[in-house]
This record gives C-alpha cells, structure tokens and sequence, in this order.
C-alpha cells in the first residue's frame, strides 16, 4: 500500500504541473464528485460559495465544468481575478468572482498556463497557451503574438513582470530556459539556462532585484542582483525529505524576505529568503498529503490555510495562530482543490479553484 501510495503521488504532481494530457484509461478514472469551478468563502472558509456566472447575449452561463489551473490577482486592484483555466481558456472579473467574462480570440480556448497583468496599467496582459505568449493593450479585446515556442518538446509554463521595471517581462520554459524581455515583448534573450523543469519566475514586490525561480523536481534558485547571478537553495531544503519536489510556492506580501515552499514533504517558511527555514507542524505528518492549496492571510500571517489530498480525497485546514492548532472543515466539492488564495483587502476571504482529475 505505502509502494501505491508514493507512485500514485508522484503521477499526480506530474499531471498537474506538467501541465501534459490525459493518460487515464477508462478504468483509471477518478471517482469524484461535485463542481469544478471557482469557489468563494468570506468567513475564512467555514462555508463556500459558487462563483462561476458568465453572462452572455444567450443568457447567464455556469462555469461549473471549467477546471482551475491558476488565480492571478491584478497587483493594482485585488478585486481583478484572472481565471488560467485547463481547457477553457481565459476568465477574468472586476468584482471579486461575482461574475466572469472571457476574452476574444485566441485565448478564449485551451489551456491557459499563465497571466500576468502590466503593474502600472491594468489593460496591458500577457499569457500564454503554452506555445505562444500573447499580449493585449486593451483590456482583452485584441491580442497579438509577441513569442512562440517553436521546439515541439518545449513549454511555456509562466510568463511575470518585474515589479519594478515595468517594462521587463519574463518567461519560464520546461526545457530550463529563462527568458527576458526588456521592451515589453519586442526582442527576447535567454538570462540563463537552468537545465531543469522550470515551474516559475517569481519576485519579492517588497524588495527591488530580489527574485526567485521555481523548479518542479530541484527545488528553488534566488538572485539578488535581478537575476545576473543565481544561486540555489536545494541543499537547504533537501535536509527535509521530498522537499526537492514542488507543490506551491509563495511569497508574503507584506513582510520582505518571508517566503513560503511548499512540497512532497509539507510547508517551510523562511524569513530571510531562503537562507534559513523552519517546517510549519501541520496536523497531516510529512509527506503524507498531497498540498496543492496553500494560502497565508495578507492581513495576518498567523492566519494559514492548506488542503490535504490523499487518492482524490480532499480535507481543509486552518491555523489561526501560526500552525500551534489546526481545524478541520468540509470542503464545498468532491473535486481536486488546485488553488487557493486569500483576499488581498477583505479580511477572512479565500478563494478556492477545483480541477476534475479525470481530465488532467
């Protein structure tokens, strides 16, 4: 049973962020139950909602069949959700989930690896399909290609702003390859090539030049020199067992420096960016859930969220008081939880996104 369980594990984290097709056979599909979807809780997650109407000409539509892949809040206005969903394209709200649009073509289908918004102009998006990164000036209403990946083998797996420079946008590829572009997607170089799965870019809005990339399978490299030198952190993490395979990774909003790694093994905080770091005691042991919902209050960061999945079973947890005790509650579907995240204004709010796994 212990042999089932870690292979079991091991092919679901690479289906879920490898991002890759079904490989279910018909007598290989997951018994679960419920909506897929979005979901919203404002009394930090006691009870849920569903939030997945789509208005259109033909009348209100549910997205209660669209799978969840990524949340990506607007920097600007923590009411602005962008909705990477894994076959239905993009979504996007400007009243926190209340109600969706999609945009026009090409992004209105397939699957959405990425978004990232212009940190200083809300209509100026990119996002990728995986093969090509498109970009809008416009809210959504047109879109041109600015890369494509032409290596068949190869994939787009994020696309991020520098916080700082506005003008400087990055992409991570699963081949290694991180890539920069100094002129908003005009021209493009290879910072370097990490030659592992690279899941993310990702930097530390409190602290100019300090970034991160995230590896699926080696852990996590940080710069801080806005990524001409690099440097990884996998000896730190690897004193915990199964801390090398990823699961979530978050940076803080409010403190610099504090970063959560989230992993086969469980949760690790670090408030020095990664120099140091502490396990977080969570009521599942090491290594014996399946964490793909993570969220840390921005408001409070002894508030801290997290489901624990085992064969498609799914629980939530949360601390109140930095993970001495846990509690326990139901969660509002029988589906995969694949992301969660905390409201960046309104206290106690969560937003939680499902994945049927027979379509991963």
């Amino acid at each position: 049973m212990r042999k089932y369980f870690i292979s079991f594990s091991l092919l679901l984290a690479v289906l879920l962020f490898g991002g890759q097709g079904c490989i279910f056979g018909q007598s290989d599909t997951p018994q679960t139950t419920g909506p897929s979807g979005m979901f919203v809780s404002v009394d930090k997650g006691e009870t849920w909602k569903v939030i997945s109407s789509l208005p259109t000409v033909e009348g209100v539509k549910q997205l209660t069949g669209a799978n969840v892949y990524r949340v990506v809040e607007d920097p600007q206005d923590p009411k602005a959700l962008y909705w990477a969903s894994r076959a239905n394209g993009l979504f996007y709200s400007f009243n926190d989930g209340r109600s969706w649009q999609r945009p026009s073509a090409p992004v209105n289908s397939s699957f959405i690896y990425d978004v990232a918004i212009h940190p200083e102009d809300r209509c100026t998006i990119y996002t990728t399909n995986a093969r090509v990164v498109y970009k809008t000036e416009d809210c959504g209403r047109s879109w041109e290609e600015v890369y494509q990946e032409g290596r068949p083998a190869d994939i787009i797996t994020s696309v991020s702003f520098d916080p700082f420079e506005s003008h400087h946008i990055y992409l991570t590829e699963t081949n290694g390859d991180l890539l920069k572009s100094t002129d908003l997607g005009k021209t493009w170089s290879v910072v370097k090539r990490f030659g592992v799965y690279i899941r993310d870019v990702e930097f530390d809005s409190n602290k100019k030049d300090l970034m991160y990339v995230v590896t699926r399978e080696e852990g996590l490299f940080r710069s801080r020199d806005g990524g001409s030198t690099w440097e990884s952190l996998a000896d730190k993490l690897k004193v915990y067992p199964g801390a090398l395979t990823y699961r979530r990774f978050l940076i803080y909003p409010s403190n610099p420096d504090q970063i959560y790694w989230i992993s086969k093994y469980g949760v690790l905080v670090s408030r020095n960016a990664g120099d140091d770091w502490e396990s977080i005691n969570l009521v599942t042991p090491p290594g014996s859930v399946d964490i793909y919902g993570f969220a840390v209050s921005p408001l409070n960061d002894k508030e801290i969220y997290y489901t624990g999945s085992i064969n498609y079973k799914s629980t939530f947890y949360r601390s109140m008081n930095g993970g001495e005790t846990w509690e326990t509650r139901r969660l509002p579907s029988g589906q995969l939880p694949t992301e969660l995240r905390a409201h960046g204004e309104n206290d106690g709010w969560l937003y939680l996104g499902f994945t049927n796994p027979s379509t991963i």
